[in-house]
């Protein structure tokens, strides 16, 4: 490929860094093809199975690759997570076609119901399961959020200004899968900046990419979690395997350190 078709190819742009995981797979069948390696007969399957396991783990880990999604808030104050996510980075609402933060409140309520008799006793269904519902929690009493401003203009206010977000308000719910906003959020965008596991849909085996600074990891995590249980494989090349796993990943760790300022502001 030659720079002219790269620039002039917008799906190439940035690809350069990243290795597809057929690439990946196609390196260690080529290992397995050695007479002398413990590889030896292992099917694509396998190999494809354990690299899975690897980018998930390595993407968790270890990436720091972020993605960004934007949508509307509904009517309900609520939005499901994407298919891939493993952990937020950051949630804003779009002001002005700025990224503006917006606070995380785990006062909000996200509990689930458990539905009692006039005895106040639990209620059961017929699998013996405790009956529940969305009785006091945003999702059925949404979280209302108010402007406060100082008192007849006397310059006071009774809340303290710092525990107030400006732009409003949210509260991750990890069991339900979703993200609920308080009602001054309502059809406004937000952008949602989160982890992702790496494997965003069903992909292809050349569509899923990893970044080639996690190859060797990855490569060196296929080959050590393929031979762990094989009982032809001697425990010190097991160990050697494992070990020189952890080196590359530590060196993969050193050379993906890229702290973000929002990240440092997210934990003070």
């Amino acid at each position: 490929m030659t720079e002219e078709q790269y620039y002039n190819s917008p799906h190439l742009h940035g690809n350069y860094q990243y290795t597809s995981l057929k690439e990946i797979i196609d390196n260690m069948l080529s290992e397995s093809l050695d007479e002398d390696s413990y590889l030896k007969n292992i099917s694509r399957s396998k190999i494809i199975k354990k690299a899975l396991d690897g980018i998930r783990k390595l993407n968790t880990n270890t990436a720091n690759d972020i993605l960004a999604i934007e949508i509307t808030v509904p009517d309900s104050l609520y939005i499901t997570m994407p298919f891939d996510y493993v952990n937020w980075v950051r949630v804003s609402v779009v002001v002005d076609g700025m990224l503006q933060p917006l606070n995380e409140n785990k006062s909000i309520n996200i509990a689930v119901g458990y539905l009692q008799d006039h005895k106040g006793d639990l209620l059961f269904d017929n699998k013996g399961m405790v009956l529940t519902a969305d009785s006091g929690n945003i999702y059925n009493t949404p979280y209302k959020r108010y402007t406060l401003k100082d008192c007849f203009g006397c310059g006071q206010s009774s809340v303290n200004n710092k525990d107030i977000a400006k732009y409003g308000e949210f509260v991750v719910d990890e069991r339900r899968g979703s993200i609920a906003f308080s009602s001054d959020l309502m059809d406004k965008d937000i952008v949602l900046e989160y982890i992702s596991d790496g494997l965003q849909a069903d992909l292809r085996e050349e569509e899923i990419t990893i970044h080639k600074f996690l190859q060797e990891p990855l490569e060196n995590w296929i080959y050590y979690s393929c031979i762990e249980r094989k009982r032809n494989v001697p425990a010190n090349e097991k160990q050697r395997a494992l070990m020189r796993y952890q080196g590359s990943l530590h060196q993969a760790k050193l050379d993906r350190m890229n702290v973000k300022l929002y990240e440092i502001l997210r934990r003070v």
